[in-house]
């Protein structure tokens, strides 16, 4: 068991909704997992982030009491710069229980690497992330990397579950004040909610207020309406499969990737949805009809262990 420890790997994926942990041994192999709340600090703040991430470490590490200094990598949705990086590991390492499991080696990456790890290891890819918030990132055989969007819901998000929700609560308002044509959306929203008038959408909504996360738990009342043949929801998904497929044609064509070979790899709550999948894969494959669009087969916070490990 000591040398066990002395070989152990953490990887951390925190978003939106949830904060996943994973441990793994020197073969790559994952020993334990550990879950907890939303990590994001773009919503949560560094604070309730890092408790959050300690939480989920913790839990990996119950079988590890006395592990200490294990070389990390911490995929966070939110830190989209190398400056918020480098803060946030600051932050992680001033931690008073963080600061006492995670190695100084550890790194701090945008969700998207460790996603576009979870996928792939090819030269030449893509991946775009689309859960609470949407992101896309990209590496091609020189080493140069490219993103797009996931600079957080005022000043992108587009195609994200948190998009999607807006749309949602947009459409049931109009439509609830005569702007527009009534919407199945309506009646699912308000059966959801529990409510009987936009007057009771309107008081919960602005009681808190709501915030990205709550939005973004609306989303999939857009996927049951549309395939109930609501029209304003169907084009609610249409504006968010274009929105992604969008964000991947702007990093391929940055990344000099158009007429060559590459993976795209699909990942988040929102792919859940079948039309989105077929819309997104649909509209990618016009402008490059010979890409490899694939959803990972291990979790992003394993893509995360990994990353650490062949980081150390």
């Amino acid at each position: 068991m000591a040398n066990l420890r002395k070989n152990i790997f953490l990887g951390v994926d925190g978003g939106g909704t949830k904060t996943q942990a994973v441990l793994v041994d020197s073969q790559g192999k994952v020993i334990a997992k550990g879950q907890a709340s939303g990590s994001n600090p773009a919503i949560f703040g560094i604070g309730k982030s890092l408790d959050n991430i300690y939480l989920s470490a913790q839990i990996a590490l119950k079988n590890f009491p006395d592990a200490v200094n294990i070389p990390a990598c911490l995929a966070i949705a939110g830190v989209n710069t190398e400056k918020e990086a480098k803060i946030f590991l600051d932050a992680v390492l001033s931690h008073p229980t963080l600061s006492k499991i995670i190695s100084k080696n550890s790194i701090v990456v945008n969700d998207t690497q460790a996603a576009l790890r979870a996928g792939t290891n090819d030269n030449n890819a893509i991946v775009v992330i689309a859960g609470t918030g949407s992101n896309c990132f990209g590496i091609n055989d020189k080493g140069k990397t490219e993103k797009s969007g996931g600079r957080d819901f005022i000043l992108s998000d587009e195609g994200s579950a948190y998009a999607i929700g807006l749309f949602t609560l947009k459409a049931v308002t109009k439509a609830s004040d005569g702007r527009t044509k009534d919407t199945i959306l309506k009646n699912l929203l308000f059966d959801y909610l529990k409510i009987n008038s936009i007057d009771g959408l309107t008081e919960i909504v602005n009681k808190r207020p709501w915030n990205k996360t709550d939005i973004a738990k609306v989303a999939p009342l857009a996927e049951e309406a549309a395939k109930r043949g609501d029209r304003q929801a169907s084009e609610i998904i249409k504006t968010a499969a274009f929105e992604l497929a969008l964000m991947i044609k702007a990093v391929a064509e940055k990344l000099d990737l158009k007429n060559k070979k590459y993976t795209i790899v699909t990942t988040g709550s929102v792919f859940n949805i079948a039309e989105m999948k077929r819309l997104v894969r649909e509209k990618v494959l016009e402008f490059n009809p010979g890409v490899e669009i694939i959803q990972p087969k291990i979790s992003s916070a394993y893509g995360a262990a990994l990353l650490a490990k062949e980081q150390n």
